[in-house]
């Protein structure tokens, strides 16, 4: 699992960075909420947490109005934590304003995760970008889980969701 994403992170780079106008790397932190839900025999349980991203992010020029922005960020909600892959798309819809859009890995950092459960998760992302000055941004996102945690034989769906709201600053 780590080389399909070690390899996927290469390619993913090789291909934006040979077709990219230009490039710029920075940082991003901030808050998120994780929400997860499990469904089974037609009763729904949900709760919500707390707690933290950092990270790196790089962004390819590809187009006048159309950037793509992959991101490697930390995540840490209640002493658990994991590694989020967005690759967005982002759209630029005035001056300081973009839309983003794209698909987000998640990869539990985890040891005691039961047998019957995924460490790997693949979500859409969509959110809001404003760029503060040349150097400084702020994003929000919402992220759905689009796969199910649960693989066990039960009829059982176990889902998260994630909304982040940050600060980032390119420095290069």
């Amino acid at each position: 699992m780590k080389k399909l994403f070690f390899v996927g992170l290469a390619v993913v780079g090789f291909v934006c960075s040979s077709q990219a106008q230009d490039v710029r790397f920075g940082a991003t932190a901030g808050y998120l909420n994780a929400r997860g839900s499990v469904k089974a025999e037609g009763i729904s349980i949900s709760d919500s947490e707390s707690g933290f991203y950092f990270g790196a992010a790089a962004d390819f020029g590809v187009a006048e109005n159309f950037n793509i922005q992959p991101e490697l960020l930390y995540v840490n909600v209640n002493e658990a934590s994991a590694l989020f892959l967005p690759i967005l798309g982002k759209f630029a819809i005035a001056e300081k304003f973009n839309l983003q859009v794209g698909p987000q890995l998640v990869f539990s950092l985890e040891d005691d995760i039961p047998d019957e459960i995924s460490s790997f998760e693949f979500d859409i992302a969509g959110g809001i970008g404003y760029d503060i000055t040349e150097d400084f941004f702020v994003e929000a996102r919402y992220t759905f889980q689009l796969n199910n945690s649960y693989t066990g034989s039960e009829d059982v769906k176990l889902r998260g969701n994630y909304l982040t709201v940050g600060l980032g600053y390119w420095f290069l």
